[in-house]
Formats: C-alpha cells, sequence, structure tokens
C-alpha cells in the first residue's frame, strides 16, 4: 500500500512544492550528450542487475520514480528496490533521445530485458539536473510497451481548427502552473485541440498508457476525439505535485477516473513544462496505467 511508503506522505500534500537550481554552467551541448548516453547506459545495466556500480551518487535526493506499475517510489524505495532485483538476461537500451533546455535534461527511450527467454519491453522519460559536477537524476517515468505497439516515435497530422481565444493564468509560477494542469485536464474532458495547440511546445512528444510515442501532431489528432464524452463519466486529477528545476517544471499527479459502463481505473502522470519567452508550454507528457478499469 503506498500509505506505507514515505512518498505516499509527499504526494499527498495538496500544496507540496519543490524547487532546485544548479550552481554551475553545464556542459556544452556534444559534452552534455556524451556524459547523459553513458550514464543512462549505467543506470539501465544497474537497474536490470547486469551492472555492479553503485546507483547512490546518480540519484538526486528528491528523485521520484512512476514505476511501470504506476507506482511511486522515492529516492531510499528505489534504491532499496534496485538492490533485491534479480539479474535480468538479454538486456537492450533502444530508440534514446536526449534533449536539453540548459542545465535540465530530457532522455527518452526504451529498455528491455529477457527472462525465461520471454523480453519485456519499457519506455522511460528520465530527467536529469545539471549539480555543478555531473548530471543528478530527479525524475524516472516508465511504462511497459505493449505486445504489438510500434516503439519509434508516432507521428500524425494536426487536425483543422479555430484560433484559441481563453487566457493563460497569471501570477507565481507555481500557482500557473497547477492552473495549467487543471486547464490541461479540462481540455482533455471537452475535446479542446485549440487549448492544447496553445500550450503544446513545437518539440512536445507523448508516452502514453500503452507506451505509444507520440509527436505533437499526433497527440492534436488524439486530443480532437471526443474521448471523455464518448467513454467516461468523470476524470478528475488529483494527488498533484510540482517541482521545479529553473526554466523547467515537473507535473507528477493522477486521474482516478470512472469510465461509462462503470468501471474505474487509475492512470498516473508526469508533465513536463518549459517557459519560453515568459510562458509556459508543455513540452512532453508521460502516462501510466495504475490500476486498470474494473
Amino acid at each position: 500500500m503506498l500509505s506505507t511508503s514515505p512518498i505516499a506522505l509527499l504526494f499527498s500534500l495538496a500544496g507540496s512544492v519543490t524547487s532546485a537550481a544548479p550552481t554551475q554552467s553545464e556542459p556544452p551541448t556534444e559534452l552534455a550528450e556524451t556524459q547523459l548516453r553513458a550514464g543512462n547506459h549505467r543506470l539501465v545495466n544497474v537497474a536490470i542487475g547486469l551492472g555492479s556500480n553503485p546507483m547512490d551518487a546518480m540519484i538526486g535526493e528528491d528523485f521520484l520514480l512512476t514505476d511501470g506499475d504506476g507506482t511511486w517510489h522515492d529516492r531510499a524505495g528505489f534504491l532499496a528496490q534496485m538492490r533485491r532485483r534479480a539479474p535480468q538476461h538479454g538486456s537492450s537500451d533502444e530508440d534514446m533521445r536526449v534533449r536539453l533546455f540548459g542545465p535540465v535534461a530530457l532522455l527518452h527511450g526504451v529498455f528491455g530485458a529477457a527472462v525465461d527467454g520471454v523480453v519485456s519491453k519499457v519506455r522511460y522519460t528520465d530527467v536529469h539536473v545539471w549539480a555543478g559536477s555531473a548530471w543528478r537524476l530527479v525524475s524516472a517515468h516508465n511504462t511497459p510497451l505493449r505486445s504489438g505497439v510500434p516503439a519509434p516515435l508516432q507521428s500524425g497530422t494536426a487536425p483543422s481548427h479555430k484560433p484559441w481565444q481563453g487566457q493563460d493564468p497569471t501570477g507565481d509560477d507555481f500557482a500557473v502552473l497547477r492552473a495549467l494542469n487543471e486547464n490541461y485536464v479540462k481540455a482533455f474532458r471537452e475535446s479542446d485541440v485549440a487549448w492544447y495547440d496553445a500550450h503544446l511546445a513545437p518539440d512536445y512528444v507523448v508516452i502514453s498508457s500503452d507506451g505509444s510515442f507520440h509527436d505533437r501532431a499526433a497527440a492534436l489528432a488524439n486530443f480532437a476525439k471526443p474521448t471523455f464524452a464518448t467513454h467516461m463519466k468523470s476524470f478528475p486529477v488529483d494527488r498533484v505535485t510540482v517541482r521545479r528545476f529553473g526554466d523547467v517544471a515537473l507535473i507528477h499527479a493522477e486521474n482516478a477516473y470512472e469510465l461509462k459502463d462503470g468501471r474505474k481505473g487509475v492512470s498516473r502522470y508526469t508533465d513536463i513544462w518549459h517557459k519560453r519567452d515568459g510562458r509556459w508550454l508543455c513540452i512532453a507528457a508521460h502516462i501510466t496505467a495504475y490500476k486498470a478499469p474494473a
């Protein structure tokens, strides 16, 4: 039960926020990418039980994990889990992309391991922050790649629509981010593709609960569908935590929804926002099913 974990308390506090800022300049782009790819390779090997070096120094003190089953883990819980994990053979790490936003880096990729001859793959989004002399992992989000779902990025065609006519929230950045998070969910309920078009960055990507990876245009096409109206009775947002690292903010939350047929489920997400020219734009979203509809 989550209530037995320290992370449960952290996520249950409605006003919970944390922030951190690097103290020294991050490396130039080419060197940063090299460092991040090397560090990611070490993390994946240790995570699947093939690496012997401890990960403690690579994990930030305020680290948060959304695991492949949707459970939340803090730093201590994650490291304990890794030490208990048995080695898995036939590991792989593929389709890894590095995105740099100054002292903050996003890594998207797929890792897999063979257990008893069966290969399972997981798509991940990791967030690293430059800590003055090294990169520290502050967030990780995993989603199993469902059988038959392609791993590569899926492109789409954005639907035509009228321009968004609303106004953005103003005030303290944390208050603005919470309001934007509420509006993101509200736009889903209303199939408001214009809102998404105005608030998703040109380089936005989303990982859906089946592990599929979509670009901005494909996401807009999906947001235009009346999914809530046709399939859902309720879709609230709860247990919201906002963390800020310079001009990048992470929002962790859950949707405990109900379908029209009465079945209930829970999904958990990490949305990542970047402040550009004074406006917050969403640059990535990652979703994992915590409880399947039942």
